[in-house]
């Protein structure tokens, strides 16, 4: 599955007419139960740093990706699957969604680079540590509460809002949507003056771009802009 994800992820990228991407499970019952710990159990140690590092890559392609990626959460997310999920920009749940990062109560910890690297920059340190040493179950108001979700979305309206989502951001300018996010990643991962000069150097490229000029004109015509990414 992370190799089919990444491969997604990869033609996605490639074609232009996709603005906006959405991450979701098949079914309602989960958007991700977690790996199947019969097979952990299995692993030598090779296979296992291979699967840590697959693991790693796909978080990593979620975060760094220069579209938009929306997480719609149905049922169990569930260890390796809030590291897909909280990794995505936007995270929409549904009441039925309950997040569970309980590793330390298997004897393991989170290995994806989330969990111990990221949710800290993600909710702050108190509730990073909330989630992971309580390791109990969140359901969608509680984990919106600690901002792990966007917004959480009735059963009835949740494909509903989940395309509203998804058309917004696809009407937004893709280089701008682009910028923020490498502003945003380099902040936590680099410090504000490397995001500072990431922001100048957008800023003389984004300025003079088509896009917006055209943002621009549509403002001052009362029209919708028509970005091209360019």
């Amino acid at each position: 599955m992370l190799r089919e994800l990444q491969q997604a992820f990869d033609a996605v990228e490639a074609r232009p007419e996709t603005r906006a991407v959405v991450l979701t499970g098949s079914g309602t019952r989960a958007f991700c139960a977690g790996a199947d710990l019969r097979d952990e159990a299995s692993h030598t140690p090779e296979a296992g740093r291979a699967f840590r590092e697959a693991g790693r890559r796909v978080v990593d392609r979620i975060e760094s990706f220069p579209k938009p990626v929306v997480a719609a959460v149905r049922g169990w997310c569930i260890g390796g699957g809030t590291g897909l999920a909280w990794a995505c920009d936007i995270r929409i749940a549904a009441e039925s969604a309950t997040f569970r990062a309980g590793d330390v109560y298997l004897g393991m910890i989170p290995t994806w680079s989330l969990g111990m690297v990221r949710l800290v920059h993600y909710v702050g340190r108190n509730r990073a540590l909330d989630i992971l040493l309580l390791g109990e179950d969140l359901r969608g108001e509680r984990a919106f509460e600690f901002g792990l979700v966007s917004r959480v979305i009735p059963e009835a309206a949740f494909d509903a809002e989940v395309a509203r989502v998804a058309e917004r951001l696809s009407s937004g300018a893709p280089l701008a949507m682009q910028a923020i996010k490498e502003g945003v990643r380099a902040q936590s991962r680099e410090g504000l003056a490397p995001a500072a000069a990431l922001e100048e150097r957008w800023s003389q490229r984004i300025l003079g771009s088509q896009d917006a000029h055209e943002g621009m004109a549509a403002f001052r015509e009362k029209r919708t802009p028509t970005f091209l990414g360019r």
